[in-house]
Parts: C-alpha cells; structure tokens; sequence
C-alpha cells in the first residue's frame, strides 16, 4: 500500500487526510468515456508519482486550510490532489458511488482529453525542474530541518574520515627520521674515511644509498605501527595468517617489530612460546581481511609494511571511527530536540574526541566504541521507535557482548542493555538479545583455550612482579636462560629465534609505566589532571546535566537509559582508579586515558539534551563552542602519533 492511499474498501479517515478524493466505481459510463480515463490516471500517476484511481473525480473534500492555500492555475483543477501532495498533504483515495447520466448532454470530447494531456505534460515538466515535488518529496522537505540535519551529518563524517585517512596515508614513526639519517651519515663517514682513492660526487651519493638501504633492513627504525601496544595485536595478525598460530616470536624478533606488550608460557606440548598479551578475539577477527589482501596480492606485512600497513589501517582504523560517528549521529537525532544542540553534538563525536586521534591506530577501543554507538542505537529504536523485531534485538546483544569482548569493563554496558531491553521486552530479550551475547561470549572463550589453553585471557594472570622467587625454566627443557612465571606471564626472560635473549619491560617498566602509588593523585589526574577525561575533553562535563536532563523527561524509556548509562560510567571510572598501584598508568604512554574512549557513543548521546538547552541563547552557544574548542585541541595536538603523552603533561613537565 502506499502512504497515504487507503486500500480498496477500507473507510476513510478524513482526521488523518488533507484531501478525501472520491473513486467513482463501479464506473456507469461508456466504454468510450472510461477507457481514455483510464489511460489519462495511469499517466498521472505513473508521471507525478501519486497513484490513485480516479484523479479527476469530482468529488473532493479538504481541509480549509489547504483549501486557501492551493493555487490553481488555468488548467490545474485536473490535478488538486498532485497540487496537495506538493504542499506535503496526505492524500486519501475513498470509493464513492456513481450515478448514471440521466439528463443533459456529455462535454466530454476528444479535444478535452489532449488538452487533459497538455495540462499534465506542464505539470511534469513542473515537478522535473523543482517547481513542484512528488509527494514522498513534500514530506521529506516538510521537515527541512531534519534533511539539512541530516547533510551536516554526513558531512562532518565524511570530513573526519577523510582527515583520518589523509594521516594513514603518511603514518610513519617521524620521531626516528632524525635518528634514521644520524645513522646513515655516521656510516657514509666511515666508509669516507677508510676510503683510500678520492670518491666522486655521483659515487658518494650511491654510497650514502646503500647505506640507507641497509640500515632501514637491519634496524626497521621505520614502520607504520607507532607502538608496541597496537604491535602486538599486529603480531598476532601476522601469526596466524602466515603460520596459523598465535606464537609471536617469529615475528617479533624481526626489526621494527618489537613489543613489550607481551607473556611467556608453555603450550600444549610444554614449548615455552611469547604470546602477545591482548584478548585474542580481535585478533582472530581481524586475521581474516589480512589472510585475505596477502592471498589476493602475495604481500605481507613484513615485505610491504607501509603500503599494505596503510591497506589494512583504513579498515581497521577509519571504518571503525566511521561507524562510530555515523551510530552516534543516528543515537543524537533520537535523543537531541534541537538543531543547533544536535549539530554541536555531531560535530563534537567527529572531531572532538580523542577516537578521532586514535582512527590511525590498531586498537581495541576504537572496535569497541564502533560496537557500543550501534548496541546504544539498537536500544533507541527499541524504546522510542518501538522496533521490537527480533532482529534488532539480536543485534543490541551482538554488538553489547562485542563491546565487552573487546574492552572488558564495558561487561556492565553489556548487562545494561540485557537489563533494558528484558524489562521492554523480555520474549525478545531471551530469543534474541541473550542468546547474541553468549555467542560472542563462547567466542571469546574458545579463542583464549586455542591461544592459551585456558578460558581467561592473560591479563588475569598477571601479579606483583618478583621473579626472583618464582622464574623458572619450563619442565620440559634444560635451558637455563628461559625463565616463566605460573603466576605471572608478564615476568619472564625468553631467548628469541635469532639469538638475542629479551627480559620482560615489566620486571622493572620506567616512566609512567611504574604506576601511581597514590590514589587520590591518580584520580585527580585521571579526572581533572595531565590525563583527565574533563580537561582533556571538557565537553564530557555536560554528560552529567545531560543526563539529569534526560532523567526528567517524560515518556518510556528515558529515565532507564539515564540511569544505565550514568551506573555503566560510574563503574567503569571507578574500577580504573582503584586498581592495584602497578596498574595506574593512565593506559601507559598515550595522549588520554583511553580506558574509557570506548564510551564517547554513549557519552555523546547523553550530553545532546544539556546541548539543547546550552544553543536555545548566545551565551550558551558560546560556551558550547569554547568546550568544543578546548576538545578540539587536545585531539589534535599529538599530531603524528596518538601513542605520546597528552599535551597537559608535556606542559607540566616545561614548568
């Protein structure tokens, strides 16, 4: 049925019409009347995109007020209801019944069918050229707003990604350029001064070639993987798509390939092996597309690091951050009840968090952010658009256990959204959303038993470092150099495949790595401080009115998802600040505390109500340009290389 035609038979309802336009039928006219009238409604229809059966009926009932507002040229009164439709009405198609002609003669003529066909070509050609708009297109521009909304979302996604991938395309480590070309002239030199004939210009640039070339071979001081924390989830890419395991060695020791972020431990047969530490789900998954670009194109990651690195970063890097700010502008037109509040708020997830910074990465969050904006939207169109298929139940769960698997803390969003939608509909929730959740949750305990042997992942076996007491080599061989703790996998020493002997960074990590033994210092740069999460990102300080807005509001469903997503922030802030001392790192050396990232989705959404109130006056949209600003700047400011610390403390440390 289209929208706004009723079905043959069914009554009218002038409450929900602008125009009742009659059908006459049984039609009691000759052959030679309805046959013409037949072809000239198809025509109509089939031209101005508005079916109905008889469009010259004359019997039509409006409302007044479209009434005064049709403008009915010479000709027009053919096409009252296209000319409705233009204006956005709604028009409704009532049978009516037909009397025969019993007195008087018929006008009908040939000549007034092609002046009917005159007429309707100038309606075409009116709504080809805009002059006029087909009905579907009347209810869309009736709310300009929304379109206009709607472009501005589209743009600044497509702004941000680009920006995202303008940096991919360049992502190199740039801090080793200067080292790189020290190097290089230190062996020019050397080579110079054992030299014994004089060397020509020409010669002396091929040298200093060769000497480039063999030191981007020996060292690797080039790659476009800035860390040794997104390195060692690529290891694992690499791993199991080349040798299809998850042991890491092989490629570890080549250069430029490094990771501290590592464990020891024995597999299945007792053979010491370095695994990297992260959950190896992502891996897993991410395996594929690179399993799949190394067969389509025979390359691999270490003969072609920067072209096929860079491939692999736009799908794991800026499909991610595309989804995240696509979902989140889908979550902010649900929630938000003005333009200008949800233009801010669109703008603010594109370019004023710091997953914008970290889109030129490998990294967990990013999936995981992606993963929550489209469980939260999922739990908006369940509570406010009432889309209780079992489909989009399904897909809540899937995405929530995802959001989980690849950041553990967010189990509590995970829980929350089971909480919301088993308390709207728990048939669905049981059918659908549950059973989603534990197969992502079989997931990634399966790929912890393939990987490690056992179902938890190597974060849990983790303890105070003191290897002295408890290294040892492993039961089934004799070298003495090999050491691995039961209770600790980030304590060991393990000789590598070309001989060099590394020690775990964790048996005695310098800098910020050693944790904050202070608590309170912890939470006051973790909130507030070099690291913290309002003063890096100060429009996160409207989440809290936003959600007090939220709380208030009348209707189904809001004051639930207030609550869960204030329990869900909560929890997961505080499970961060209260971890063991070692463990208070802010997440190591990055330019944020990027344990919490994977909330901008929801944090987005909750500020968009205080956005709202903030833009309905000017001072209240300056301040929201002064927060967006300051936001702006600190995703901006690690320019090459997401993995620096934040520019608060590189001020801190000036002063």
């Amino acid at each position: 049925m289209r929208l706004g035609i009723a079905p043959v038979g069914s009554e009218a309802l002038p409450a929900e019409a602008d125009l009742v336009n009659g059908w006459k039928t049984p039609r009691l006219d000759p052959w030679h009347k309805t046959m013409p009238s037949r072809v000239f409604n198809l025509l109509v229809s089939w031209l101005t995109n508005l079916s109905l059966h008889d469009h010259n009926c004359g019997l039509k009932a409006m409302r007044r007020e479209v009434a005064q507002d049709l403008s009915l040229p010479t000709g027009m009164h053919r096409f009252i209801p296209v000319l409705v439709a233009s204006l956005g009405g709604r028009i409704v198609e009532q049978p009516v019944h037909h009397r025969p002609r019993t007195q008087g003669v018929s006008k009908y003529g040939v000549g007034r069918f092609f002046r009917g066909l005159f007429d309707l070509a100038r309606v075409w050609l009116r709504l080809q050229t805009g002059k006029l708009k087909t009905q579907t297109q009347a209810r869309l521009s009736n709310d300009s707003a929304t379109t206009l909304r709607r472009f501005f979302y589209g743009l600044l996604t497509v702004i941000a990604c680009c920006s995202v991938l303008g940096r991919i395309t360049t992502i190199t480590t740039v801090d080793r350029i200067a080292l790189e070309k020290k190097l290089v002239q230190e062996a020019v030199n050397r080579r110079l001064v054992s030299s014994t004939t004089q060397i020509t210009p020409s010669e002396e640039q091929a040298l200093r070639q060769e000497m480039t070339d063999r030191i981007r071979r020996e060292k690797g001081l080039f790659r476009p993987f800035l860390s040794a924390n997104d390195r060692s989830r690529w290891l694992t890419i690499r791993s199991l798509a080349e040798r299809g395991t998850f042991a890491i060695e092989d490629f570890a020791a080549e250069p430029g390939w490094d990771t501290i972020d590592a464990v020891v431990h024995p597999d299945k047969d007792g053979e010491l092996h370095l695994y990297s530490s992260k959950p190896p789900l992502l891996s897993v998954l991410l395996a594929g597309p690179y399993w799949l670009a190394t067969r389509m194109t025979g390359w691999t990651l270490g003969d072609h690091p920067f072209l096929l690195g860079r491939i692999m970063l736009f799908f794991y890097g800026m499909l991610p951050l595309a989804i995240v700010i696509t979902m989140s502008c889908f979550c902010i037109e649900l929630v938000g009840e003005t333009d200008r509040g949800r233009i801010w708020s669109a703008a603010s997830i594109a370019f004023g968090t710091l997953l914008t910074t970290f889109a030129v990465a490998l990294t967990n969050h990013s999936f995981a952010a992606a993963c929550a904006a489209t469980s939260l939207y999922c739990v908006l169109l369940i509570t406010k658009r009432n889309a209780r298929t079992w489909q989009i139940f399904a897909a809540a769960g899937l995405t929530a256990g995802l959001t989980a698997a690849f950041d553990l803390p967010a189990l509590a969003w995970t829980a929350a959204v089971i909480g919301i939608l088993t308390a709207f509909d728990w048939q669905q929730a049981f059918r659908a959303t549950v059973p989603a959740v534990l197969t992502v949750f079989l997931a990634a305990i399966g790929t912890n038993l393939v990987a490690h042997g056992t179902a938890w992942p190597p974060y849990a076996y983790r303890d105070t470092p003191n290897q002295s007491e408890v290294s040892r080599s492993p039961p089934n061989t004799s070298d003495s150099v090999n050491q691995w703790n039961p209770n600790n996998w980030y304590d060991y020493r393990f000789k590598m495949p070309n001989g060099r002997v590394i020690e775990s960074y964790w048996r005695s990590p310098s800098g910020i790595d050693r944790g904050e033994p202070s608590m309170t210092r912890y939470a006051f740069h973790a909130l507030i401080g070099h690291h913290g999460i309002f003063s890096l990102t100060p429009l996160w300080l409207l989440v809290v009115p936003g959600l007090f807005i939220m709380l208030r509001r009348w209707g189904e469903g809001w004051q639930m998802l207030s609550v869960a997503i204030f329990a869900v922030s909560l929890t997961v802030v505080v499970f961060y600040l209260t971890r063991h001392p070692w463990d208070r790192n802010y997440g190591g050396t990055t330019s944020g505390f990027r344990w919490v990232f994977w909330m901008a989705p929801l944090w987005i959404t909750a500020l968009t109500p205080a956005a709202d109130r903030l833009s309905a006056n000017k001072v209240g949209c300056c301040f929201l340009l002064v927060l967006l600003g300051l936001s702006v700047l600190s995703v901006a400011a690690p320019t090459w290389n997401p993995w620096t610390h934040p520019w608060l403390y590189q001020l801190l440390e000036h002063m």
